[in-house]
């Protein structure tokens, strides 16, 4: 049998260490993996000479935009960043505009991620103020949902122990995470400094907020997930209540490796929620993502206009691009010896696919998904210019990385070869992505 592409003489990482083989792709499946000279005839065959065929990413925290902030970033540019960042699945937030909270707003995401994408794209939903007013029609095409006590969808609703438990309610009757963004809500005043506006976005906060939903998960059950985790103290929370399947945790690139005093902080260009921490922060984050406290890295995606971002701090809007960055830094941990390739797999493909239930993708293994990544090991820097999405500005601005990646598959069709996008939007990937 004649397969439809193989990707020859590239290295695959077997039992920890990479390893020459060939990766055959068949019908949008991975049909096999073979040692050299033992490969099936192909219809397209790859070089992969000294490169590296790796699974896709899977980014299960990203904000497309799209609709009425498509100035910001739409599906197309969004998806065409994911996949020349080696990104082949993305989930989108439910904090748009308009929100995702029912079956009208749902569809019209999807329809347009159906014209646009470029990649897999899967979704998120909010929850109603009232929550028996959820639509549980719409649970098949969504993977989890996602809440903001400190600045919920819905004005002036109010996470109070009641609410919570409500929340995790929905999770436990339709075994999907409820994903929360850790930070405790109440009435603010703009901050009018630096000081002030960090002192509104504590660690304290962070912890206190996680402390609430877990106290809830105890008495009503339901899967938690807590996003971009950015604390020492939170991590210490997280590893006292930890639970594979029931308590997972995500941390995002620029909370492992960039400090709040790395930057003069002149503009936006660093401000993000939760905000930049400390060196200490950064290095029991790191240490959480080596002992599997924290499961995933997620990139946080959140782009905004460059004149959004080159305001005055207090003035920008809070967010930064991450879909092009995440795997050439996390990548580099990797070539620079300071992590290992199965903490790679796990972190960035395995582990988030097992978090939302998408049982065939994440591993490089017959049968699975033929979304992959290969990667040319190179130095460069990181230039935000070259950002496929229209979100430009990133603090990691020049940052040396030691990895590219140069070609990105997605359900066995080429849609990026070396800065080339060799098919249209609509064609690649599945919308919405669904738990199997």
């Amino acid at each position: 049998m004649s397969v439809d592409y193989l990707l020859k003489n590239g290295l695959v990482i077997v039992e920890g260490a990479p390893t020459r083989k060939a990766v055959a792709l068949h019908l949008g499946k991975i049909e096999g993996i073979y040692s050299p000279g033992s490969e099936p005839p192909a219809q397209q065959v790859i070089d992969c000479e000294d490169l590296y065929i790796l699974p896709g990413a899977i980014d299960i925290h990203v904000h497309l935009r799209d609709l009425n902030n498509s100035d910001k970033e739409d599906f197309e540019t969004g998806t065409r960043a994911a996949a020349a960042g080696g990104v082949t699945t993305v989930v989108d937030m439910p904090n748009s505009n308009p929100p995702t909270l029912d079956r009208d707003s749902l569809a019209e995401k999807v329809d347009s991620a159906k014209e646009k994408r470029f990649v897999n794209v899967g979704f998120y939903s909010g929850i109603q103020r009232n929550t028996s007013d959820f639509d549980a029609q719409i649970v098949p095409d969504i993977l989890g949902f996602k809440v903001y006590p400190h600045s919920p969808i819905i004005k002036d609703t109010s996470y109070n122990q009641k609410r919570i438990r409500a929340c995790l309610k929905l999770s436990e009757e339709h075994d999907i995470p409820l994903l929360l963004h850790p930070e405790t809500g109440g009435k603010r005043s703009a901050p009018k400094t630096l000081d002030a506006f960090l002192m509104q976005h504590t660690c304290e906060s962070e912890e206190d907020s996680i402390q609430q939903f877990l106290a809830a998960q105890s008495e009503i059950g339901g899967r938690l997930h807590i996003c971009h985790v950015s604390c020492a103290s939170s991590v210490r929370t997280i590893e006292k209540h930890r639970a594979e399947d029931l308590l997972t945790a995500e941390v995002a690139p620029h909370h492992l490796f960039l400090a709040g005093g790395d930057f003069t902080h002149p503009d936006g260009a660093s401000k993000m929620l939760p905000p930049l921490r400390s060196p200490y922060d950064n290095k029991a984050l790191q240490k959480a993502l080596h002992q599997c406290v924290i499961d995933c890295v997620a990139s946080d995606h959140a782009p905004h206009t460059e004149q959004e971002k080159r305001a005055t701090f207090l003035e920008a809007s809070s967010g930064i691009p991450g879909l092009e960055t995440t795997v050439p830094l996390m990548l580099t941990e990797v070539l620079e010896g300071r992590l290992s390739w199965v903490e790679y797999l796990r972190c960035c493909c395995s582990a988030p696919a097992h978090i939302l239930k998408l049982g065939s993708k994440g591993v490089l293994a017959k049968g699975y998904d033929a979304d992959i990544c290969i990667v040319k090991k190179e130095e460069s820097v990181i230039c935000g210019a070259f950002f496929n999405s229209k979100a430009k500005v990133t603090p990691f601005e020049g940052r040396r990385v030691l990895a590219t990646p140069v070609m990105t598959l997605v359900g066995g069709d080429l849609v990026y070869n070396y800065g080339q996008f060799l098919i249209g939007p609509g064609v690649a990937g599945r919308v919405p992505v669904r738990k199997t």
